[in-house]
């Protein structure tokens, strides 16, 4: 067995942590003949994932099935098709190599909520097995690092986030902190892979102002093509601004449209905090923008828009953006 498929089948054993009998299911997005040509590639690299999953599993002994369905959107946060819920029955481990993400998604809360144990996979590619890649780290370390930080949210009720054109404060809901290190081993578990993050949702429309800057490359659904700055003011996006004319009509066409096009889009909908020492700015920028690997880089921190019901929160959208911020550090205290 080659390092890539001994790296896929570590992901099923350690990360899931499966056991003999188990039944496992990957999803699969197949091509929307009505979606832009931009994101055929996605689609490709997902399937290349998928089928050389499934055969690293099937060889292994594993009883798993291949699942697809056609995604009606080319977003993330859209839910998964009628077909696709009657399909899959139940299934102890689900693996979730999508185009698009399903994390924040009713159809991943109800896999969930039968028992199922998912890891969600969207923008995966091979590459990201390779040695030196964000999977090939010791997750059981960064499973206690991933903890001590989540450890500061739980104590505190504001954060604070500094980086370059960057300060901003969120109140959080320390109830709702989540760790996300890539260890999904018990029964209803969820987590996005590669691991690792802590990552808590904001109080709603609560005590959370302030700006945070995302640098041109870095993004977003995809990297940005000019820096942008975004306002908060009382829990949710109010602003976004570019340094020039031609940045500013880029991100009214562009990323506007992404946080203000529906109602409750703009909702700010999470706090994550990065803590994976293999994935760097530089791996980053080598293989391609990915937001679900960015946002695990250690010394970045995220905010998001849209949805926040999927980690616990109230905001019930279909949308949910990762914003990447580089090189940013958090003070954790409390208010009186």
């Amino acid at each position: 067995m080659n390092r890539i498929d001994r790296a896929i089948l570590n992901a099923l054993m350690v990360n899931m942590g499966y056991k003999d009998g188990e039944k496992v299911a990957i999803i699969r997005q197949e091509w929307n003949s009505a979606f832009d040509e931009q994101y055929r590639d996605k689609f490709l690299r997902s399937e290349e994932l998928c089928r050389r999953m499934y055969q690293v599993f099937k060889s292994a002994g594993v009883e798993v099935e291949l699942l697809s369905y056609i995604p009606p959107e080319a977003r993330n946060g859209v839910d998964a098709t009628p077909d696709l819920y009657e399909k899959i029955g139940f299934k102890e481990i689900i693996f979730m190599p999508t185009a698009f993400s399903l994390t924040h998604t009713n159809f991943r809360r109800a896999q969930n909520e039968k028992g199922s144990r998912i890891a969600s996979l969207p923008g995966f590619t091979l590459e990201m097995f390779e040695e030196g890649g964000p999977m090939d780290v010791d997750y059981n370390l960064l499973h206690q690092q991933t903890e001590a930080e989540a450890e500061k949210l739980r104590n505190s009720r504001y954060v604070r986030v500094f980086a370059e054109d960057t300060d901003i404060t969120v109140e959080i809901e320390p109830s709702l902190v989540h760790v996300s290190s890539g260890l999904l081993t018990q029964p209803g578990k969820f987590g996005n892979l590669p691991g690792a993050e802590a990552y808590v949702v904001p109080v709603h429309e609560g005590d959370s102002n302030g700006y945070f800057t995302v640098p041109a490359g870095w993004g977003g659904a995809g990297p940005l093509k000019y820096r942008a700055k975004f306002f908060v003011e009382k829990g949710r996006f109010v602003e976004v601004k570019g340094d020039t004319p031609e940045a500013q009509e880029y991100i009214d066409k562009e990323i506007k449209p992404l946080i203000f096009g529906g109602k409750d889009f703009n909702v700010l909908a999470e706090l994550g905090i990065g803590t994976n020492p293999n994935i760097t700015g530089e791996y980053v920028q080598k293989k391609g923008w990915n937001t679900l690997v960015a946002e695990k880089i250690s010394g970045s921190i995220h905010f998001a828009s849209g949805n926040s019901k999927g980690m616990g929160g109230r905001n019930d959208v279909p949308v949910h953006i990762d914003w990447v911020v580089p090189g940013a550090r958090a003070e954790y205290y409390n208010k009186s």
